[in-house]
Protein backbone atom coordinates (compact mmCIF):
# COMPACT_ATOMS: atom_id res chain seq x y z
CA UNK A 1 0.00 0.00 0.00
CA UNK A 2 1.33 3.37 -1.01
CA UNK A 3 0.95 6.18 1.26
CA UNK A 4 0.04 9.96 0.69
CA UNK A 5 2.18 13.09 1.89
CA UNK A 6 -0.14 15.61 2.94
CA UNK A 7 -1.47 17.94 5.04
CA UNK A 8 -4.21 15.93 7.44
CA UNK A 9 -8.04 16.24 7.90
CA UNK A 10 -8.98 15.71 11.23
CA UNK A 11 -12.16 13.75 11.49
CA UNK A 12 -14.52 13.24 14.94
CA UNK A 13 -14.71 9.29 15.52
CA UNK A 14 -11.16 8.86 13.91
CA UNK A 15 -8.53 7.73 16.64
CA UNK A 16 -5.57 9.04 15.45
CA UNK A 17 -1.56 8.09 16.68
CA UNK A 18 0.37 11.31 15.82
CA UNK A 19 4.60 11.18 15.58
CA UNK A 20 5.99 14.04 16.52
CA UNK A 21 9.26 15.19 14.29
CA UNK A 22 10.84 18.21 16.52
CA UNK A 23 14.55 18.31 14.91
CA UNK A 24 16.96 16.54 13.14
CA UNK A 25 20.54 16.45 15.32
CA UNK A 26 24.00 16.18 13.50
CA UNK A 27 26.70 14.25 14.66
CA UNK A 28 30.13 13.67 13.86
CA UNK A 29 30.65 10.78 16.04
CA UNK A 30 29.30 7.73 14.52
CA UNK A 31 26.21 6.92 15.52
CA UNK A 32 24.67 2.93 15.24
CA UNK A 33 21.34 3.64 13.29
CA UNK A 34 18.10 2.28 15.15
CA UNK A 35 17.86 -0.79 13.92
CA UNK A 36 14.52 -1.67 14.37
CA UNK A 37 13.01 2.54 13.78
CA UNK A 38 8.53 1.11 14.03
CA UNK A 39 9.31 -0.57 17.11
CA UNK A 40 10.83 2.21 18.76
CA UNK A 41 8.41 4.57 17.64
CA UNK A 42 5.41 1.92 18.89
CA UNK A 43 7.34 1.61 22.39
CA UNK A 44 7.49 5.65 22.30
CA UNK A 45 4.12 6.43 21.55
CA UNK A 46 2.93 3.31 23.92
CA UNK A 47 5.35 5.16 26.76
CA UNK A 48 3.81 8.55 25.70
CA UNK A 49 7.70 9.46 25.88
CA UNK A 50 9.70 11.55 23.21
CA UNK A 51 12.43 9.33 21.41
CA UNK A 52 15.43 9.72 19.15
CA UNK A 53 16.31 7.36 16.34
CA UNK A 54 19.62 7.78 14.42
CA UNK A 55 19.96 7.20 10.71
CA UNK A 56 22.50 8.27 8.61
CA UNK A 57 22.47 10.50 5.43
CA UNK A 58 24.12 10.75 2.81
CA UNK A 59 26.32 13.99 2.26
CA UNK A 60 24.20 16.00 -0.18
CA UNK A 61 22.18 19.02 0.20
CA UNK A 62 19.08 18.82 1.32
CA UNK A 63 16.83 21.74 -0.21
CA UNK A 64 14.02 20.80 1.30
CA UNK A 65 13.70 19.09 5.09
CA UNK A 66 10.06 17.86 5.16
CA UNK A 67 10.24 15.72 1.65
CA UNK A 68 13.74 14.31 2.88
CA UNK A 69 12.73 13.32 6.63
CA UNK A 70 9.18 12.21 5.39
CA UNK A 71 10.89 10.32 2.02
CA UNK A 72 13.77 9.04 5.00
CA UNK A 73 10.25 7.47 7.03
CA UNK A 74 8.63 6.34 4.40
CA UNK A 75 11.42 4.10 2.64
CA UNK A 76 12.35 2.53 6.26
CA UNK A 77 10.25 -1.29 6.02
CA UNK A 78 9.63 -1.27 9.87
CA UNK A 79 8.35 2.05 9.70
CA UNK A 80 5.88 1.01 7.48
CA UNK A 81 5.14 -2.30 8.89
CA UNK A 82 4.36 -0.47 12.25
CA UNK A 83 1.55 2.09 10.69
CA UNK A 84 -0.07 -1.29 9.12
CA UNK A 85 -0.31 -2.91 12.43
CA UNK A 86 -1.15 0.26 14.00
CA UNK A 87 -4.20 0.61 11.22
CA UNK A 88 -5.46 -3.25 11.41
CA UNK A 89 -6.06 -1.68 15.76
CA UNK A 90 -8.29 1.00 14.10
CA UNK A 91 -5.27 3.75 14.30
CA UNK A 92 -4.48 6.67 11.86
CA UNK A 93 -0.59 7.39 12.01
CA UNK A 94 -0.26 10.90 11.36
CA UNK A 95 3.64 12.72 11.17
CA UNK A 96 3.32 16.35 12.54
CA UNK A 97 6.21 18.35 11.34
CA UNK A 98 6.26 21.97 12.39
CA UNK A 99 4.83 24.40 10.19
CA UNK A 100 8.40 26.49 10.15
CA UNK A 101 10.25 23.63 8.71
CA UNK A 102 12.76 20.93 10.96
CA UNK A 103 14.93 22.51 12.95
CA UNK A 104 18.73 21.31 11.98
CA UNK A 105 20.58 21.05 15.41
CA UNK A 106 24.02 20.79 16.05
CA UNK A 107 24.48 17.35 18.05
CA UNK A 108 27.00 17.72 21.70
CA UNK A 109 29.71 15.63 20.21
CA UNK A 110 29.32 17.78 16.95
CA UNK A 111 29.51 20.95 19.16
CA UNK A 112 32.61 19.83 20.84
CA UNK A 113 34.49 18.97 17.66
CA UNK A 114 33.92 22.55 16.55
CA UNK A 115 35.25 24.01 19.56
CA UNK A 116 38.36 21.60 19.23
CA UNK A 117 41.66 22.30 17.93
CA UNK A 118 41.10 19.95 14.55
CA UNK A 119 37.80 21.57 14.29
CA UNK A 120 38.93 25.40 14.47
CA UNK A 121 41.66 24.21 11.58
CA UNK A 122 38.82 22.86 9.76
CA UNK A 123 36.83 25.91 10.03
CA UNK A 124 39.79 28.28 9.34
CA UNK A 125 40.28 26.13 6.36
CA UNK A 126 36.54 26.57 4.65
CA UNK A 127 36.44 30.22 5.73
CA UNK A 128 40.37 30.55 3.68
CA UNK A 129 38.57 28.38 0.75
CA UNK A 130 35.47 30.76 0.86
CA UNK A 131 37.48 33.92 0.46
CA UNK A 132 39.76 32.37 -2.43
CA UNK A 133 36.58 31.88 -4.63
Amino acid sequence: MEYELKPAVIKDGVKYKVIQITDVALHTARKTPTPLVGKKIQDALEKNKPDRIYSPIEKLAVSDDRTFTLNLLKTDPDLMRMVREEEAKGYKVLIALPKEGIPVVFGKDTVEFINSKNGKRILRGLAKEKEEK
